[in-house]
Formats: structure tokens, C-alpha cells, sequence
């Protein structure tokens, strides 16, 4: 199955919630979020920057999640991990500016019978997290509709990012109505930390909302530990 693979923040995740679901074709109401349940935990404060580039690819590897215990075995079947130079997410525009200033970067990719998950790690010498963040924030504003190049797919966001937590690291989730020759749903989760962001992209295999967010919640805490590794 065809998936986009490029375009392409410790804290507790936003509950999903409110899932009102799509079907595979049809399109309904979008879901709302709901507010966390709970202050998060008290997070210990981010890592000092990073000082040289080794230093940054040797924090951005520690981040790298692995699945097999959680997801067996669903995720059994993965790509190989590699350090090729995707682009953090950034609909309606081909990169996020500060982005582009990238200093290592790695990607791994689970696909399994029933779930596709694609997680993508990046840390900056000179560029703090947050300022991505905003960037990409700013870019859901006004992203609302938008073709995905090179995919011969439109894409709808059909979930809003809910706002900054105050006094805390930045995470900003969303999912994506992907339409071309069959509708599927994609939903992504970005996590904030120092010189560090991890994304995670993830849908189930036949194509579900309700699922797809489901799964970004199940991936949530994982994600968040994996990073506490790097930052």
C-alpha cells in the first residue's frame, strides 16, 4: 500500500478522544479533542544542547523506539533503520524553514499485517525544538487542503493540533484524510525536546480514524520515553 513517507515534549498526550469515525469512503463529522485528564508528571529538565555533530547523531540513535515487545506481532515485518534526509512533516509546504538546517537525522519503518507506523528522529546543533514546533503550528493554521506531491493524493486535515501546553515541552498531534483512489487516514504525532524532535506517522491497515488515532495514543508514552533517551 502506498503511503507518504516524506513532507514530510515530554509531557502526557493530549487525550484523543471524540473519534467519531470515517469510513473507508465516506466522510463525517471530525473528531474533537478532548483536554488531558490530569497534569502530567513533573519532567526533569531537558539535557544541555548538543555541542558537535557526532554528539547530535549518537542522541538522535538513542531515540529510536523499538516496538517488537508492545506491537508483536503486528510490527515483525519492518524496514531497515536509515539516516536518509526525509523532511519533518509540513503540509502545504515543502519544509518547515528551520528544519532545513538539520544537523543528523534517522528513520525507521514498521509495516505489519494490520498497522503502519514510521518514526523519524532529528536533532539540531543550532536550532532549539520549539522553534520547529511554531513553524509547524503556524503551518496548520492555514493548512487545511493540499496535494501531496509526487503521491497523486489530496490531503484534508481533519483534526486540529491542540494548543501549547504552558510550561511544557510541545507536542502537536493531527491526523490527515488522505483521498485519491480509495480514502485512507494517517495521523502524526510530533514531540519537542531541547535540540530534538521525533515524529511519529501512523494508520491502520484498513484505513480507519477511529484506529489511527487509537494507535498514535497507544504510541504516545512510548514515543515520549524514547526521547527523554536523546534529550
Amino acid at each position: 500500500m502506498m503511503r507518504r513517507r516524506t513532507l514530510p515534549v515530554v509531557l502526557s498526550l493530549l487525550v484523543l478522544a471524540g473519534t467519531a469515525a470515517c469510513g473507508r469512503s465516506g466522510a463525517a463529522e471530525s473528531p474533537r479533542w478532548s483536554p488531558p485528564a490530569s497534569a502530567a508528571p513533573t519532567q526533569a529538565a531537558p539535557r544541555p544542547a548538543p555541542t558537535s555533530t557526532a554528539e547530535v547523531r549518537t542522541r538522535v540513535s538513542a531515540a529510536m523506539l523499538d516496538l517488537d515487545a508492545q506491537f508483536h506481532p503486528e510490527t515483525t515485518e519492518h524496514t531497515e533503520e536509515n539516516s536518509e534526509a526525509w523532511k519533518l512533516i509540513s503540509p502545504c509546504r515543502d519544509s518547515l524553514p528551520s528544519d532545513r538546517r538539520r544537523t543528523a537525522h534517522r528513520e525507521r519503518v514498521w509495516d505489519g499485517e494490520t498497522i503502519w507506523i514510521r518514526q523519524y528522529v532529528v536533532g539540531y546543533l543550532k536550532v532549539p525544538g520549539r522553534k520547529l514546533a511554531d513553524e509547524l503550528r503556524a503551518t496548520l493554521k492555514k493548512c487545511k487542503k493540499y496535494e501531496v506531491p509526487g503521491d497523486g493524493r489530496t490531503s484534508e486535515i481533519v483534526q486540529p493540533s491542540p494548543p501549547p501546553a504552558p510550561n511544557g515541552p510541545d507536542v502537536i498531534t493531527f491526523c490527515e484524510r488522505l483521498i485519491g483512489k480509495a480514502t485512507r487516514h494517517q495521523c502524526t504525532l510530533l514531540l519537542v525536546r531541547g535540540n530534538f524532535v521525533l515524529q511519529v506517522d501512523a494508520s491502520a491497515n484498513d484505513g480507519d480514524l477511529a484506529a489511527g488515532t487509537e494507535l498514535i495514543a497507544k504510541l504516545a508514552p512510548l514515543a515520549t520515553a524514547a526521547l527523554g533517551k536523546a534529550a
